[in-house]
C-alpha cells in the first residue's frame, strides 16, 4: 500500500498551508492508497483527515509530528492502544512545562511507531518504541544508525504544491514570529523542496538505499490505521443504585411534580415510550449527569432539541411541557439515530463558570474537559497581520480594516478582497496606495486559515477513561482542560457533548425578582404564569420589547408589530420563522396570519402545518415533509434536515434531493410542488431552530417581558447591570426614560455594585463607571456599611484610601455631588489632588463650576451615557422643523426630515447582490426604522456610523400597519 507518511496541513498553525481534505484529493491524485496527516504537536485536523480520507477513498495513517526540549520526531498510531498513548504524549507535550519526548515515549510506548533523525533521540527510546531513522534526503545515514542496526525509512517533508506556496509559508512564520520577512530565520522554515511528490519519483531518488526502500514499503503495511472511530464514549453516573432505576425513579417524582396526580395516561406514555429508547440506547448515564449538573443552579434554560423530551422536563432539565406545546421527541432520539443525544442548557451567565468548576471538581478534571474552537483568520485579522509585515501602524491599519463588513469572512463572499474593498459601499472612493494592494493579495491567502486554538462557548465532554485517552487535551486562558477537536469533530469521533451555556437574560431575570424582592417582599414564582398576562401579552404583540430576551431585535420587533400577536404559541412562531433565508416566507405568513386565504401546498400537510398556516417553521417541519411526501423514513427525514441545515451542500444533499423527488413521484406528488416544497425547505439553511428550542426561548422572553410590564424600573436595571443585550447602554438608557423612569448617575452614598430599582428610579452602580477598579468598588460599600454614611469629598478619601485614578473617575462620573452642594467639580478635583499630594483637608480656592456642556462630556466619557437628557438634543445645528419620531405615523406616505441617533443596524444583500442597511434610529420619544436601498446605500454608507447623529430625509411608508423611513439621503449633524 503506497503511503505518503508526512504531511502538514494548516492545523500546524502558521506553518502549513493546505486543508486535510485537498491533502488527502492530492494524494489520491499522486497515486497513494494511504496519506499520514502528521501536524506539529496536535491532531486539531484528524476529525476532518478521517472524513476527507473516506470520501477520496484513501486509507489515513494517524500520527504527528511531535517537538521537544530534546528534538523532534513522527508518531505513528495504528492502533487503539497505540492512539490513546498517541494523544496521552500529546497532552504531556502541552500541559507539561518540562516535556521531553524521551520521557513521553517512555511512558507512552504501547503500540507507537517512531521515526526521527535525531540519533541521541532514537538511542534514549530504543529499548520502550519501534524506532526508525527518518531519511529525508537520498544522504548515507550516520555511522551510528548503521552500528546499530535501525531501520531506516524513507520520509520526506510533504507541504507545499509549488512555489507560491513556500512564499505563503515564509510570510506566515515571519507573522508567527512576529518579525519581518526580511528578518526570517531560514531554520524555521521548511525545505523549499518539502513538495508533494509521486512515490516513483522518490524512489528514483533514493534508489541506491534499496534496503531503506524495501523498510519504507513494510513500514507503511504496520502504520496504517485499524481504529474504529466513532464509538459511542458515554459519561458515567457514579451511584451506589443501579442507573437504570435510579432514572425512572427520579423521573417519575419529577413528573408527580411538574402533572397533576394521578399522572394522566397520555404522560405515562409518554414517559415509558420515552424512557424505553433511552435505556436501550444507554443514554441513563448522560441524562443522570446533566441532571446532576442542571441542579446546581435554581434558574436554568434547557433548550434545543432536548426540550421536547418529556424525561429531560420531568427531570427539570427543560422547562417546557412538551405534551401542551405538542413537541416532537423524534426530533430529539429516534430509534435509528446513531449518534447521542445533545441536550443544551443556559445558566446566567455570570454562573457559568461556577458551574463548570462544579464539574470538573466531581467528575475530574482529568475525566471532564471542554470542547475547542479553531480559531481561524478573518479578513481583519488577516490585513492586520499582513499589513505590520510591512511596517504599517496600528493606525493606518485600523484606518482599513474597520470599514470591513464581518460577512466578508463568509466562504461565499468574493476572495478578491482588493476589488470587494473598492466596490463596497463604506469604502468605496478610498485611496489605497502601496503596498497595499500587495497586502491584500497576501492577506486573502491566509483568510480561513487556522490561527490558534479557544474554547468553545459551552461544550463539556466526560469521559469514563481520563479523557486523554481519547483524545489530545490542552489548558485554555482561564485555566480549564480543552480537547483538541471542535463540536463537529468531537461528536463524530464518539465523544458526547453536554452544552453548558452563559445566557445574559437569565441573570436579568435573576437581578430583576430579587430588586422586586427586595423593595416589595414575597414572589412567588411557583405561582407564576408569565404566559398568561394580557399586559405581557399586549407588550409582545406591541413590540415594546427592548431589553426583553431574544424579542428585541428590530427585526423581531417590527414582527411582532405587523401581526400584533404576543401569544405563546405565536411568539414560538415567530422566534423560529425569522431567520435570514425565510424573508419571502414570512411576508407571507403574515399575509395568512391576518387572513388573506391560502391553499395548503399540498393535501398531505395540511395536518402537519395546520399551527403555521401552511409554512414551514421549525426544523422537523423538514422531517415531517419529507415522510408525509416522499415516504422518508424517521431515520432518513431527520438526516434530511441535519443536511439542510448546513450552509455548505456536499454530495449528501445532492443524494437526498434525488431522494425526495423519487418518493415525491412515486406518490403522486407534482414537479411544481416538488419544486416549492424543496425551496421551503432550502430555507433552513445555515440557521434555523427546532419547535423545542424556540419554545424553551419564548419561555425566557416570557419572564422577560412580564417583568418589563410590571416592574420597568427594576428590570432595566437588571437589563444594564448584566451589560444589556442588543443595544449599547445609551439605548437601554434612553428606553428607561421612555418609560417615565429616572436614571440616577452614580452616589458614593447610595449606589452598589450593580444597578438597582427603587420605585420609578434606577440607581446606577459602580460597574458603569469606565476603569473603575473592582477593589475600589469594593472598599466603597464595605466602609459605607461598616461606617455610615461619606459626609464629604475628604471624608470619603480618608476613610476609603482607594486610588487617586479611582478617585478621579468617581468625580467625573459625578460620584461625589450629593455630598458637595454646590456640586462644582472644579472644588472637588483641588480637593482630591490636594488630599493626595499633601494629606491637607483645609480650605479650596474659588474656582469656577463645570459647564453643563462640560458635565455632560465628562458624563459621557466616564459613563457611555447621559441621565440629564438624550445625546441628540445637545446637537446645536438639529433643525427646528424635523418631526419627533414618536409622530412618525401621522406622515405615512409623505416627504419628512427627522433627527436621528444610530442605535444599531443590519446589511443585508438583496438578490442581485447588491448591499442594502436596515438602520434603526432614535430620538427622545422613540425609534424608528429606517431602509437604505442599495443606490441610496452606496451613496451614504461611507458616513453613516453608530452611535452618532444624523438628519435623515425620505419618505414614510407603511407595511402591515407598521410604518418605516424610505431613505433619500442623510446627513452627520453636531459635528
Amino acid at each position: 500500500m503506497t503511503t505518503l507518511l508526512s504531511t502538514k496541513s494548516c492545523y500546524s498553525i502558521l506553518r502549513g498551508i493546505h486543508k486535510p481534505d485537498s491533502i488527502c484529493k492530492l494524494a489520491a491524485a499522486l497515486g497513494y492508497e494511504a496519506v499520514a496527516l502528521t501536524d506539529c504537536n496536535n491532531l486539531y485536523g484528524l476529525p476532518q483527515f478521517l472524513r476527507s480520507c473516506k470520501k477520496n477513498k484513501i486509507a489515513p495513517v494517524i500520527g504527528t509530528h511531535i517537538y521537544g526540549q530534546d528534538g523532534d520526531a513522527l508518531v505513528y498510531a495504528p492502533t487503539q492502544t497505540a492512539f490513546s498513548s498517541l494523544c496521552q504524549i500529546i497532552t504531556d507535550a502541552h500541559c507539561n512545562t518540562s516535556f521531553t519526548i524521551a520521557a513521553a515515549l517512555k511512558r507512552y510506548s504501547d503500540g507507537i511507531y517512531v521515526a526521527s533523525d535525531n540519533v541521541a533521540l532514537l538511542s534514549a527510546i530504543k529499548e520502550k518504541c519501534q524506532i526508525f531513522y527518518r531519511m529525508k534526503r537520498p544522504v548515507v545515514p550516520p555511522q551510528i544508525i548503521r552500528s546499530n542496526n535501525i531501520s531506516c525509512c524513507i520520509i520526506p517533508e510533504a507541504v507545499f504544491v509549488d512555489k507560491d506556496d513556500y512564499e505563503l509559508h515564509r510570510v506566515m512564520r515571519a507573522i508567527d514570529n512576529n518579525t519581518t520577512l526580511s528578518r526570517l530565520d531560514d531554520s524555521d522554515l521548511y525545505d523549499n523542496n518539502a513538495y508533494f511528490s509521486r512515490w516513483e519519483r522518490i524512489q528514483s531518488e533514493f534508489e541506491v538505499f534499496e534496503k531503506a526502500i524495501g523498510t519504507t514499503m513494510e513500514f507503511w503495511d504496520k502504520v496504517t490505521c485499524e481504529i474504529p472511530f466513532g464509538t459511542t464514549v458515554m459519561p458515567r453516573f457514579y451511584s451506589e443504585e443501579n442507573t437504570v432505576d435510579l432514572l425512572r425513579k427520579k423521573t417519575y417524582q419529577g413528573a408527580s411534580q411538574r402533572y397533576s396526580v394521578p399522572l394522566e395516561e397520555r404522560v405515562v406514555k409518554r414517559i415509558e415510550y420515552e424512557l424505553d429508547l433511552i435505556i436501550k440506547k444507554r443514554f441513563d448515564d448522560y441524562f443522570l449527569v446533566v441532571d446532576d449538573i442542571v441542579r446546581q443552579s435554581p434558574r436554568t434554560c434547557g433548550r434545543g432539541s432536548g426540550a421536547s423530551s418529556i424525561v429531560a422536563y420531568s427531570l427539570g432539565i427543560t422547562n417546557v411541557d412538551p405534551i401542551r406545546y405538542n413537541l416532537m421527541f423524534e426530533r430529539f432520539l429516534n430509534p435509528g439515530r446513531k449518534d447521542p443525544p445533545d441536550i443544551d442548557v443556559d445558566f446566567a451567565w455570570d454562573e457559568r463558570d461556577a458551574i463548570l468548576e462544579y464539574v470538573f471538581k466531581k467528575y475530574g478534571r482529568d475525566h471532564a474537559a471542554m470542547v475547542a474552537t479553531h480559531q481561524t483568520c478573518g479578513a481583519r485579522m488577516a490585513l492586520r497581520e499582513v499589513g505590520r509585515l510591512f511596517g504599517m501602524t496600528e493606525d493606518e491599519i485600523s484606518r482599513v480594516t474597520k470599514k470591513i463588513p464581518w460577512f466578508v469572512d463568509l466562504p461565499e463572499n468574493p476572495q478578491n478582497l482588493y476589488d470587494y474593498f473598492q466596490k463596497w459601499p463604506s469604502t468605496k472612493g478610498m485611496v489605497l496606495d502601496a503596498p497595499w494592494p500587495e497586502i491584500f493579495s497576501l492577506a486573502v491567502k491566509i483568510i480561513g486559515k487556522p490561527r490558534g486554538i479557544g474554547t468553545h462557548c459551552g461544550g463539556v465532554v466526560i469521559t469514563p477513561e481520563p479523557i486523554s485517552h481519547y483524545v489530545p487535551v490542552q489548558i485554555s486562558a482561564k485555566g480549564f482542560p480543552i480537547i483538541q477537536w471542535e463540536k463537529d469533530g468531537t461528536e463524530e469521533l464518539g465523544l458526547v457533548k453536554i452544552d453548558l451555556l452563559g445566557n445574559r437574560s437569565l441573570a436579568v431575570i435573576r437581578d430583576a425578582i430579587n430588586n422586586v424582592k427586595t423593595e416589595q417582599g414575597g414572589f412567588d414564582e411557583l405561582r407564576w404564569d408569565p404566559q398568561s398576562d394580557l399586559k405581557t401579552i399586549d407588550l409582545l404583540a406591541k413590540g415594546k420589547s427592548m431589553g426583553v430576551f431574544y424579542v428585541e431585535s428590530p427585526a423581531m420587533r417590527l414582527l411582532q408589530r405587523k401581526t400584533q400577536r404576543g401569544d405563546f404559541e405565536h411568539l414560538v412562531i415567530h422566534s423560529s420563522i425569522i431567520r435570514p433565508a425565510a424573508n419571502k416566507f414570512i411576508q407571507e405568513y403574515v399575509r395568512r396570519l391576518k387572513g388573506e386565504p391560502f391553499k395548503p401546498i399540498h393535501p398531505a400537510l395540511l395536518d402537519t402545518l395546520s399551527e403555521t398556516y401552511g409554512i414551514m417553521v421549525y426544523q422537523e417541519d423538514v422531517s415531517k415533509a419529507a415522510i408525509a411526501l416522499a415516504s422518508f423514513s424517521v431515520e432518513d427525514a431527520d438526516m434530511l434536515r441535519k443536511i439542510m441545515s448546513k450552509r455548505e451542500k456536499h454530495q449528501k444533499f445532492h443524494d437526498f434531493h434525488r431522494m425526495f423527488i423519487e418518493g415525491c413521484h412515486n406518490n403522486g406528488v407534482s414537479d411544481e410542488v416538488i419544486d416549492a416544497v424543496w425551496e421551503m425547505m432550502l430555507s433552513f439553511s445555515g440557521y434555523s431552530f427546532c419547535k423545542p428550542h424556540s419554545a424553551s426561548y419564548v419561555q425566557v422572553s416570557f419572564q422577560s417581558a412580564w417583568l418589563k410590564a410590571h416592574y420597568p424600573a427594576s428590570f432595566m436595571a437588571a437589563v444594564l447591570s448584566n451589560y444589556g443585550g442588543f443595544y449599547s447602554t445609551q439605548a437601554y438608557i434612553s428606553e428607561a426614560m421612555r418609560l417615565g423612569l429616572t436614571v440616577t448617575p452614580p452616589d458614593i452614598n447610595r449606589s452598589e455594585k450593580r444597578y438597582y430599582a427603587r420605585s420609578s428610579e434606577i440607581v446606577t452602580g459602580f460597574c458603569q463607571v469606565k476603569g473603575l477598579t473592582s477593589a475600589a468598588q469594593d472598599r466603597i460599600i464595605q466602609e459605607r456599611k461598616n461606617g455610615g454614611q461619606f459626609s464629604s469629598v475628604v471624608d470619603f478619601l480618608q476613610r476609603t484610601a482607594i486610588d487617586e485614578s479611582d478617585a478621579e473617575k468617581l468625580i467625573c462620573a459625578g460620584a461625589f455631588d450629593t455630598v458637595d452642594i454646590s456640586g462644582n467639580r472644579s472644588k472637588q478635583f483641588w480637593q482630591m489632588r490636594q488630599f493626595y499630594r499633601t494629606l491637607a483637608s483645609d480650605g479650596s480656592p474659588a474656582l469656577e463650576g463645570l459647564s453643563m456642556k462640560q458635565y455632560l462630556l465628562y458624563q459621557y466619557q466616564t459613563l457611555g451615557f447621559l441621565t440629564a437628557c438624550h445625546p441628540l438634543t445637545l446637537v446645536v445645528n438639529r433643525k427646528k422643523a424635523a418631526i419627533r419620531a414618536i409622530d412618525i405615523r401621522k406622515y405615512i406616505g409623505k416627504k419628512i426630515g427627522i433627527a436621528g441617533w444610530c442605535i444599531t443596524s443590519k446589511t443585508v444583500s438583496t438578490k442581485a447582490g447588491d448591499s442594502m442597511e436596515f438602520v434603526t434610529f432614535e430620538d427622545e420619544t422613540a425609534t424608528f426604522e429606517a431602509v437604505f436601498f442599495p443606490d441610496i446605500y452606496r451613496n451614504f454608507a461611507s458616513i453613516l456610523s453608530w452611535q452618532a447623529p444624523f438628519m435623515i430625509y425620505g419618505k414614510v411608508t407603511e407595511e402591515f400597519d407598521v410604518e418605516v423611513v424610505e431613505v433619500d439621503r442623510i446627513e452627520r449633524i453636531g459635528r
